[in-house]
């Protein structure tokens, strides 16, 4: 087991999977090349939840059984079809392929990445590392983004396929990278249930004396298919705004990096508050960004929606995740943590269609006026529901 080559390779795939060049472009490229607008992008984001829903424990399932190498080569072969199917589509029903099958790609690599770090640094007795392995590996997905944003936009300029087609080139070398790994001895666990037989499991639990798990749980679903949305709205608002397509890379990037730090910091923000103060905080500031990027679009929005999409997220997520770990046992936590994960893509799948039929008929202010009024109705409906279950969020 040569660990040390493991990890470089492990590292250049990290770079060839982040450079999203296409990213901070996909809906103008969804305009321009594919001649489709951003409601048919919502539903094929849909359908690329929907497939995550259906696959994302059955391919992990097939990374425990086979070599996991193999299977994130699966997966990359995967993303490179489904992006190839982006490159060549003119319909929308091929956007709609191309998406599904990305879905499928994202699946099987999903979990595997981290399994195949964390195996291989338990092959020589370097587990202890993992955190801090994990930890530059998340930050260098990071800054890959960031930096593909950047030089994406400004390749769109100069030819519409060409972010495309250089990220399709870093995903041939992640996966020659993928293909080169030492598979690393297997250290096998028991394969994880459906997410429906995990969500069905998770409501048995919140009914029978943990409900304020379960209040958590669903108020993170609302949150963040919110604020999923909100940051796919960056994009269509440029538009609305006439912004030069060469400075969507650099914004989106400010964003990612801002949300970076958003997370960084969120305990600061939860050690002065409190949970609930914290979320309560992040619920208000989600409405009122919608609503003042929707008031007089201008350049006060497009930073009003950075925060929205990324630094809500960044806030909010590290505060949910330590809220469910302190108040749930290890024997239900990898439970409860996947079926919360799984419950933000059951949410997002209709309220993007929803959000994409708005967009079709009033436009991309009225999405961000139907995303506050959104989070205003629910926010209200977990008050009133935690009120007359006396419920409280956990500390």
């Amino acid at each position: 087991m040569r660990i040390q080559r493991n990890l470089r390779l492990i590292d250049v795939y990290t770079v060839g999977m982040n450079m999203i060049f296409i990213l901070p472009v996909l809906l103008p490229y969804y305009r321009d090349q594919i001649g489709i607008g951003f409601r048919e992008f919502m539903i094929g984001e849909a359908c690329f939840a929907a497939t995550i829903v259906a696959l994302d424990v059955p391919t992990g399932w097939i990374s425990d059984i086979w070599q996991r190498k193999h299977a994130q080569a699966l997966g990359m072969l995967f993303l490179i079809i489904g992006y190839s199917c982006l490159l060549v589509a003119r319909s929308f029903a091929m956007a709609v392929i191309g998406q599904s099958v990305i879905g499928i790609g994202i699946s099987l690599c999903n979990g595997t990445n981290t399994a195949i770090l964390y195996d291989s640094l338990l092959s020589v007795g370097r587990e202890g590392e993992y955190r801090k392995r994990e930890g530059r590996r998340l930050a260098l997905c990071l800054y890959m983004v960031a930096a593909g944003c950047v030089g994406g936009s400004f390749l769109y300029t100069v030819d519409h396929r060409l972010p495309l087609v250089l990220y399709l080139f870093f995903l041939v070398t992640a996966q020659i990278a993928t293909c080169m790994l030492d598979e690393p001895e297997r250290h096998r666990r028991r394969p994880e249930r459906h997410p429906v037989l995990d969500i069905i499991a998770t409501i048995k639990y919140a009914v029978h004396g943990h409900v304020e798990v379960g209040f958590v749980i669903l108020s993170a679903a609302v949150l963040f298919s919110s604020t999923k949305i909100i940051m796919w709205t960056q994009q269509p608002y440029y538009m609305l705004l006439n912004v030069p397509e060469a400075w969507y890379g650099m914004l989106m990037a400010v964003g990612a990096l801002l949300g970076g730090l958003s997370s960084h910091m969120s305990h600061v923000l939860d050690g002065r508050l409190g949970a609930r103060r914290a979320l309560l905080v992040i619920w208000i500031a989600s409405i009122t960004i919608c609503i003042g990027a929707s008031v007089g679009p201008g350049w006060h929005g497009i930073v009003l929606l950075m925060m929205g999409g990324s630094c809500m997220f960044g806030l909010a997520s590290p505060r949910i995740n330590e809220v469910i770990n302190n108040n749930v046992d290890s024997s239900r936590r990898a439970t409860v943590l996947s079926t919360q994960s799984t419950m933000v893509s059951l949410f997002f799948i209709p309220l993007s269609t929803v959000m994409a039929a708005v967009s079709k008929h009033w436009g991309i202010q009225a999405v961000l006026v139907g995303m506050a009024v959104w989070l205003c109705v629910t926010g209200g409906a977990l008050s009133l529901l935690a009120l007359s279950r006396k419920t409280r969020v956990p500390a």
